[in-house]
């Protein structure tokens, strides 16, 4: 899809808590980001500081977090950026602050229908942080603490191979760090994968093999067995033991699954339509005229 901002380089603020800047791009050439991690003080001072920068536009994760107050001091167009579900028509004031606001998938809680929703938007990934290829060579297991299979199902595949726990909070730079080093994660979880842990996408971006047990929220389109493997206990052991067997196995899989969160989950992409479609619906004719004026556009897919 070709799109254009309404600038030729604007400025884009992210705010957040830190755990949200793997999902923010670091550069691109049609806007230049900045990514402002929320503080203890309910995010005045990141405000203040988006606001002396000069954003053109302010993307917000969760910002049913916010208080009304620090919406206000926000300069330009002000997105929410709703990463995961949540429940409570309590937000329904603040996130009215919102000029647009996504949703993580399909439907939207009919108790918040009435709010400014521009489209589904499934929490993206800064592909561009790895651009390497996935390393099919590395077969390191990484199991999140708060993901973790059952004591037996887990016991048994630390019969076959080493297991690399993740505990819970670690730094942003720390986790990526650790999937540089792996090559598959084992997930377990009772919702849909990616809907509250990001965890797994950022897994299948940086080209390591996921093997879960819940699939991805159907909309999002990310295929089990073409692009992970969806196993549940026992299933879980038997395919760690063939790749302990035959690490190249499932070499295909991974390969799939780092091109899928390039074409379909890759943040300047994302990011650089949700704001052109955001512009275009403030200002149809005005939008359209200057895409005429500024040359050619952009391809996000590109």
């Amino acid at each position: 899809m070709r799109v254009l901002p309404p600038l030729a380089r604007m400025k884009v603020a992210f705010l957040g808590r830190p755990v949200f800047e793997p999902h923010v791009p670091r550069t691109a050439e049609w806007a230049e980001f900045r990514f402002f991690a929320l503080g203890g003080d309910g995010g005045v001072s990141a405000a203040d500081e988006v606001r002396a920068w000069g954003a053109g536009a302010c993307l917000v994760f969760e910002p049913q977090r916010l208080d009304g107050a620090v919406v206000a001091r926000l300069p330009g167009m002000k997105v929410g950026i709703v990463p995961a579900p949540f429940d409570g028509v309590e937000s329904l004031a603040v996130l009215s602050e919102f000029r647009w606001l996504t949703w993580p998938e399909s439907p939207i809680p009919a108790g918040l229908a009435s709010l400014p929703w521009l489209q589904t938007l499934p929490l993206p990934v800064d592909t561009h942080r790895f651009t390497g290829g996935p390393r099919l060579q590395r077969t390191g297991l990484l199991v999140p603490e708060w993901a973790s299979p059952s004591a037996p199902v887990l016991e048994r595949i630390r019969e076959r191979v080493p297991v690399e726990l993740l505990p819970r909070g670690l730094e942003p730079s720390a986790l990526l760090e650790r999937l540089e080093g792996a090559g598959v994660l084992l997930h377990s979880s009772h919702e849909p994968l990616g809907r509250n842990d990001p965890l797994p996408m950022l897994a299948l971006s940086r080209g390591l093999l996921l093997i879960a047990d819940t699939p991805f929220p159907a909309d999002w389109y990310v295929e089990p067995e073409d692009e992970y493997l969806l196993r549940k206990g026992e299933e879980q052991v038997r395919a760690v033991d063939e790749l302990a067997r035959m690490p190249g196995s499932f070499f295909a899989v991974r390969v799939r699954a780092w091109q899928k969160s390039r074409e379909a989950f890759d943040a300047s992409a994302a990011f650089q339509r949700l704001l052109h479609d955001a512009c275009l619906l403030d200002d149809v004719e005005g939008h359209l005229g200057r895409m005429s004026t500024m040359g050619p556009v952009s391809d996000p897919a590109s």
